[in-house]
């Protein structure tokens, strides 16, 4: 088991975690303007190696803070081959953790060694929202309702109207939907700006709709908290979402700043020629003081 410290642009300081039970991974990687979470572990494609093996099982441990990654599908791809999603197994019952399951078998590994054609010696796994997917899914304390939520317009602003639209469906009975009472809650810095009770529709064809004004001064992420699911008081989930979601962009370092680095730390040019470089990097704003 690794941890992995990441700071989202817009859910802050996150910690995602990885269960291997095949080979140490390495590379551990996350590109948040895409949301792909990946890494890799040495891997031997030969034929004779993967007669041997009956799975490989890895486990992406996601913190339910974290909005981008507590979407309600998640795809796998292995060596940019996208893995069948019945390999794929998402774990919302614990309250802090949800934990992705990618369980392989000989067969598979067999498909993807042939459709990867050159074989290499590692196996690189990227997990990512199934179609880009902001809609998001988790399941209550009691392990009995699942919460499905989406909104409109999906780019929520400070200063305007959102509507959320809510789903509830039964654990026990193979996720079909059902009527049901909750009580929401919306919270900013762990401050209540909306509370209403409510009752899910029960059908596949509608959502409950709640609409919601999002005052001015509101700005990053919110939680809906959902609680007393059928008045039962462990029945509760939190679902975090962002207000005015900042895109994050792609920056890159001038081949010239990275020369100049180089040159300054062999002494090849003075510390006012370097400094220059860095006062350019913080006007063009690629770095912050």
């Amino acid at each position: 088991k690794t941890y992995h410290d990441i700071n989202d642009t817009n859910f802050g300081q996150q910690q995602l975690g990885v269960i291997t039970y095949y080979s140490q991974i390495e590379n551990f990687n996350y590109d948040d303007k895409n949301r792909i979470v990946s890494f890799s572990m040495p891997f031997d494609w030969s034929v004779k190696n993967i007669d041997q093996i009956l799975v490989v099982h890895q486990e992406l441990i996601i913190p339910k803070t974290f909005g981008d990654l507590m979407v309600k599908n998640i795809s796998v791809d292995v060596n940019g081959i996208q893995i069948s999603e019945d390999l794929v197994t998402i774990d919302d019952f614990s309250y802090d953790n949800r934990i992705v399951h990618l369980v392989i078998g000989k067969n598979d590994l067999l498909n993807i060694s042939k459709e990867q054609g050159t074989p290499n010696d590692k196996m690189v796994f990227s997990f990512s929202p199934t179609q880009n997917d902001l809609s998001l899914s988790n399941v209550t304390a009691n392990g009995q309702y699942r919460i499905n939520l989406s909104w409109q317009p999906q780019n929520i602003q400070s200063g305007s109207l959102t509507t959320f639209m809510v789903d509830i469906t039964d654990v026990f009975l193979l996720d079909r939907p059902v009527l049901v009472n909750y009580d929401l809650s919306i919270l900013y810095e762990d401050k209540i700006i909306f509370q209403k009770n409510s009752t899910s529709t029960g059908l596949k064809t509608e959502q409950d709709m709640i609409e919601f004004f999002i005052p001015d001064n509101i700005t990053g992420p919110i939680i809906l908290q959902f609680e007393n699911l059928g008045g039962n008081e462990i029945a509760m989930a939190n679902l975090p979402v962002v207000v005015n979601r900042i895109t994050a962009v792609e920056t890159s370092i001038p081949a010239w700043i990275k020369n100049n680095a180089g040159w300054w730390a062999t002494d090849q040019i003075d510390d006012s020629a370097f400094l220059q470089g860095i006062q350019y990097l913080i006007k063009e704003r690629i770095i912050d003081r």
